[in-house]
Formats: structure tokens, C-alpha cells, sequence
């Protein structure tokens, strides 16, 4: 089974790191990623749309390595629901990605869950980035993901940054009382982690992200290809879950 990496960003972003098209291509070759799940990064002028513009052009040059997923802002109300739709339908794009941190707006606050409305109506699945104190700890995902069952929701990081203590048992607990919550394994430095997991949880709602190039993507690719695992577990986490979530079979 080919490794589908379903987090990348491509652009330059506000806080300095950034990669290009080449430059992601030339490293999923060397590391033998057949896919990746490519983002907008968070630009210094804070206007998406023309980010989200910049990848549905890298995806057009490589349709069969790259699926694109929108970024908006909920705090932009409307305005971000139009985006939205555009990504969508006129973009081609397979999801919705959204960055509490970056975007200054708690995942379990009002904006988004107004354009949570949007996102069923689109049958879209939606990423997180998680982990963030105060707006998208693995309570605050879970909260989010109990109001919307519908939905499919990936919490990367590990829904959480610490994975020890308090912030560890609240990531456990979100997937296990929210079957629509997805892990996605960028960061996550403890190998028992995610080798934990698939007794509690399974396997099918666990998906390697690297989160290039803010993360190393020789090394992220590494921890579910290292793990403990059997040959079947592996191929789930490394491509098999990522395509049925996204309907490729």
C-alpha cells in the first residue's frame, strides 16, 4: 500500500517556514509518499483566498499525488462561508482545514460551528489543528465533535501537544466517546502513543500526517513505519485509512 501523507502546506507562511511545489514533490519521491493532503499556510497579509488559489494551481500540476483542502477563517462569518463553497465546488477540494491557533478563534466557539453548516451541507471532512491551549485542546475538539455527529473531524498532533498527563487522557477520551473523531500522527513523539491506540480505539480512525514543512517529513514518516505494528495496521495508518475517508475506494 503507498503512503498517503494527509498533512502538507505549501506556501510561505507568516512565521517563516515555507516550501515549494518542487520541493515537496522532490522530497514525497525520496521518501516514497505516492500522496499528500496539501494546505494553505497561514499568509503575512492573513488573506487566504489567494492561498487557497496558489494550491488548487500545485494541485493541477500533479492531480494524482495531491488533494487539496480549503483554509478559511470563521471569524469572517460569511464571507469565509462563500470561500468555503468556492474551495469546494469551483477549487475541486476534498476538505476543510482550520487552524484555532493561527486564527485566533477557539474550535468550539460560535464562528465555527456557524460554518460547521456549511461543511455538512458539502459532506466534507474538516482537520484541526490540535493541541493548542485554549482553542483546540482535545476537550474543546470533542465538544465540537458531540455538537456535529454528522461530521468527520481529524485532530492532528494527536488532538494534543503534550501527550503526557491531563492533555493525554483527554485525547483518549475524545475518540473514544466520538467515533467521528480521526487522529492524525504529526508530532507525535511517543511511539507508545499511537501503538496504545489500537487496542482502545482501532485502527481505522488513525492517519499518518507530517505537517511539512513545520515538522520534518523524513522523520514524521518514520513513526508509523517504526511503530509496532502488524504489516495490515501499518498500510491502514499509512494510506489505507486516508483514501476511504476520502472516497478513493
Amino acid at each position: 500500500m503507498s503512503t498517503l501523507d494527509f498533512h502538507t502546506h505549501l506556501g510561505t507562511s507568516i512565521f517563516g517556514y515555507g516550501q515549494t511545489l518542487e520541493a515537496l514533490l522532490e522530497r514525497m519521491d525520496r521518501l516514497e509518499i505516492a500522496q499528500a493532503v496539501v494546505i494553505p499556510v497561514q499568509p503575512l497579509d492573513y488573506h487566504l483566498s489567494p492561498e487557497n488559489d496558489a494550491v488548487a494551481m500545485a494541485v493541477l500540476q500533479a492531480p494524482q499525488r495531491l488533494i487539496g483542502f480549503a483554509r478559511v477563517d470563521p471569524r469572517q462569518g460569511e464571507e469565509a462561508e462563500m470561500e468555503l463553497e468556492r474551495c469546494i465546488r469551483h477549487l475541486g477540494f476534498k476538505g476543510l482545514f482550520l487552524h484555532p491557533w493561527e486564527e485566533t478563534c477557539p474550535i468550539n466557539s460560535a464562528p465555527v460551528q456557524a460554518l460547521m453548516s456549511v461543511v455538512k451541507r458539502l459532506k466534507i471532512p474538516v482537520m484541526i489543528s490540535g493541541g493548542h491551549v485554549r482553542v483546540s485542546m482535545a476537550s474543546q475538539i470533542a465538544d465540537l465533535a458531540s455538537a456535529f455527529p454528522e461530521i468527520t473531524f481529524i485532530a492532528t498532533s494527536g488532538g494534543q501537544i503534550n501527550i503526557s498527563g491531563v492533555a493525554l487522557s483527554e485525547a483518549t477520551q475524545m475518540l473514544k466517546e466520538n467515533p467521528n473523531v480521526y487522529l492524525e500522527t504529526s508530532g507525535i513523539y511517543r511511539e507508545d502513543f499511537i501503538e496504545d491506540l489500537v487496542p482502545q480505539i482501532g485502527i481505522e480512525r488513525l492517519l499518518f500526517g507530517s505537517n511539512s514543512p513545520e515538522f520534518s517529513q523524513e522523520l514524521e514518516v518514520l513513526r508509523p513505519r517504526m511503530a509496532h505494528l502488524s504489516p495490515s495496521e501499518r498500510n491502514a495508518i499509512l494510506g489505507e485509512n486516508a483514501r476511504r475517508l476520502l472516497g478513493f475506494h
